[in-house]
C-alpha cells in the first residue's frame, strides 16, 4: 500500500458520499467542510475494510479530521499491524 492509494481511496469514499470537491483540499477541516459525522463514519468503516486497519476514531475526531490526517492514520495503522521481519 502505498500513500497514494491510500489517498485515492479516501478521495474514492468522499465522492460516493457526495463531497468530490474535497479532492483538491487535503487540509481542510472535513466536518467543516459539510461532511457530517455519520458520513465520516461510513467514510472510516470502508477504509478500514479496504486497508485491513483499525482506527482509533476518538482521537480522529479530536482534531480536525483531514484527508491528510485520514492519510497518516491509515498509513501509521497499516505498519503498526504488518508482521516485523
Amino acid at each position: 500500500m502505498t500513500e497514494s492509494e491510500v489517498r485515492a481511496a479516501i478521495h474514492e469514499e468522499l465522492t460516493a458520499h457526495g463531497f468530490p470537491f474535497l479532492r483538491d483540499r487535503p487540509g481542510l477541516d472535513l466536518i467543516s467542510a459539510g461532511v457530517n459525522s455519520v458520513a465520516l463514519i461510513q467514510i472510516l468503516s470502508a477504509l478500514e475494510d479496504r486497508f485491513d486497519v483499525d482506527l482509533e476514531t476518538e482521537p480522529l475526531f479530536a482534531e480536525p479530521a483531514t484527508v491528510e490526517r485520514l492519510e497518516a492514520e491509515i498509513t501509521r495503522a497499516a505498519r503498526l499491524a504488518r508482521p516485523s521481519g
